[in-house]
């Protein structure tokens, strides 16, 4: 959506952006001062000055144009528009060249139609980027950590980050993994990355009192460069027809993807064959390497993103085995649905 590796080096770049601001402030002798505030201060003001959606965010009409920059004949391409007035009340249409999602919201009942059998987890990231630019908020403010700015005497802000390391994997097999948040220099969302999910954001225009960024990008793997631009951000004036419901869709008949630990997917793959590692020209023979994963109704592996190696050069020969695989369908109360996970492996090669 987003590779751990890819996280680091944004993460990386953004240090050395800093050091570069501190020698440039120490060579035309000016001096800098330090801001620390709490990371969860920071988040809720972020959220609060520069998301459409949330608590007293105004009604508003958007359209969304997605493409790969570099390719326009590329298939990851969609179409995004969404009518909102509360978190109780919108509407929204999802549409790329083999997927449909039609979904209105209001009050307690809900509808859905989908044509297609695949949400993919690129689209799903640009929707979370829209609509819940943070979907792991609570853990991020959760953190007993501080960000700092720094400050020049001409008013010149750095950018301010922080970043969670935790485990991806199982008790016998796992790798590190991280998860990162960045905040521009007027303290709005910067970029947010984490295994499966990671968007820029940029071009922040004003739109009632909140300032929306027009351009959101990811590069869910390298060579890949996904950019969603808003084409129409617009007042809404609220019309009941517009989420008028004619049948409603049960929750649990809902189309849902959920998050599993890698036992899960042991336990659905015990017919899948092991994976078999390549000679490599240069790096490490053995060590491990993760990937990030999603499965579609049927239980086939339909997308698997890099994250982090002890030889990225088995990386593409990790995908392509990942590709193949049809695990047994997951299903919750009865009902398939589409699952995504972090996939850690240990490799032995020559």
């Amino acid at each position: 959506m987003i590779a751990t590796m890819m996280i680091a080096r944004k993460f990386l770049s953004v240090a050395i952006a800093a050091i570069v601001l501190l020698c440039a402030s120490a060579c035309f002798g000016q001096r800098t001062t330090e801001t620390s505030v709490p990371l969860g201060d920071k988040l809720k003001r972020a959220l609060e000055q520069s998301t459409l959606t949330g608590a007293h965010a105004k009604p508003f009409h958007v359209k969304v144009h997605l493409a790969e920059s570099t390719n326009p004949a590329s298939p990851y391409s969609a179409e995004i528009e969404e009518s909102w007035v509360s978190p109780q009340q919108w509407s929204r249409v999802i549409e790329t060249p083999d997927f449909k999602q039609t979904l209105i919201v209001n009050g307690d009942k809900g509808s859905e139609q989908i044509t297609g059998d695949y949400y993919p987890l690129w689209l799903r990231a640009f929707v979370n980027g829209l609509f819940d630019p943070v979907p792991s908020a609570e853990v991020w403010k959760k953190q007993d950590s501080k960000v700092t700015q720094m400050t020049l005497l001409n008013g010149q802000h750095s950018d301010a980050c922080a970043r969670m390391k935790f485990k991806l994997g199982s008790e016998k097999i796992n790798n590190d993994a991280f998860s990162s948040i960045c905040f521009d220099d007027a303290g709005r969302l910067k970029m947010v990355g984490s295994p499966g999910y990671s968007i820029e954001f940029d071009d922040y225009q004003k739109f009632g009192e909140r300032m929306i960024a027009r351009r959101y990008q990811s590069n869910p793997e390298p060579g890949t460069n996904l950019v969603a631009n808003v084409i129409l951000l617009e007042d809404l004036k609220p019309d009941a027809a517009l989420f008028a419901i004619e049948r409603a869709t049960p929750p649990e008949q809902r189309l849902q993807s959920i998050h599993v630990t890698q036992s899960t997917i042991e336990q659905v793959s015990d017919s899948e064959p092991p994976m078999v590692w390549p000679a490599v020209r240069s790096g490490k023979t053995s060590g491990v390497l993760s990937m990030y994963i999603s499965v579609d109704r049927q239980g086939r592996v339909r997308e698997a993103y890099p994250l982090n190696a002890d030889n990225a050069g088995l990386q593409d020969a990790a995908r392509d085995q990942l590709l193949k695989w049809k695990l047994k369908a997951m299903a919750i109360k009865g009902v398939p649905v589409q699952a995504e996970s972090g996939v850690t492996f240990r490799f032995e090669t020559k």
